[in-house]
C-alpha cells in the first residue's frame, strides 16, 4: 500500500521515534524510504549570527562556512539512516534541500517523488514542541498530496 515513504527528520526525539516506524513499514510493504532534511533559512542564519558573534569574520564568507557546516553534520546523520535502511533491505536515499519553509518543501518533494506516504514526529526542534503540534507537521498534514502518518511520542 505505502511503496515509498518519505521520512522528513530535524533529528528531534519525536523524528527518531517515527524512524522506529518507518522501520516497522517494512513489514506492511514499503519498498524505498527517502530521508530527507529541509534546512530552513533561519537556522542558517541563526548559526551564521553565531559565527559572527565570535568570529566577527566577514559576512559573505561566515554565511558559507555556516551553510557548510550544516550540510556535513546533516548529511552523515542522514547517511547512517540510509545504510541501516539499506541493511533491512529497503531501497533508501537522501535528499537534503534549503528552503525558506520547510512544510512546503517537504510537500514538494513528496509530489515530485511521487511517495504513497509521509511519516513524521508529532513535534520538533521547536522551543514550543511540548504544548501543541509543531507549525511544520500542522502544515505538512493540511497541504500534503498523500496520506501522513504523524507519530507522537509513548
Amino acid at each position: 500500500m505505502y511503496k515509498k515513504i518519505l521520512y522528513p527528520t530535524d533529528f528531534s526525539e519525536n523524528a527518531e521515534i517515527a524512524y522506529e516506524y518507518v522501520k516497522k513499514l517494512k513489514e506492511a510493504g514499503t519498498e524505498e524510504v527517502v530521508i530527507t532534511h529541509i534546512i530552513e533559512d533561519r537556522k542558517i542564519n541563526e548559526y551564521w549570527d553565531v559565527q559572527m558573534q565570535i568570529n566577527g569574520g566577514t559576512p559573505g564568507v561566515a554565511k558559507e562556512h555556516a551553510v557548510k557546516k550544516i550540510l556535513e553534520k546533516t548529511y552523515d546523520q542522514l547517511k547512517a539512516k540510509e545504510k541501516e535502511l539499506q541493511k533491512m533491505g529497503l531501497k533508501a536515499s537522501i535528499l537534503v534541500e534549503q528552503a525558506k519553509v520547510a512544510s512546503r518543501q517537504i510537500c514538494k518533494a513528496a509530489e515530485q517523488m511521487n511517495v504513497s506516504l509521509i511519516v513524521l514526529g508529532y513535534t520538533g526542534t521547536s522551543p514550543l514542541h511540548g504544548f501543541f503540534m509543531g507549525s511544520t507537521v500542522r502544515h505538512v498534514v493540511e497541504l500534503s498530496p498523500v496520506s501522513v502518518l504523524v507519530v507522537k511520542k509513548k
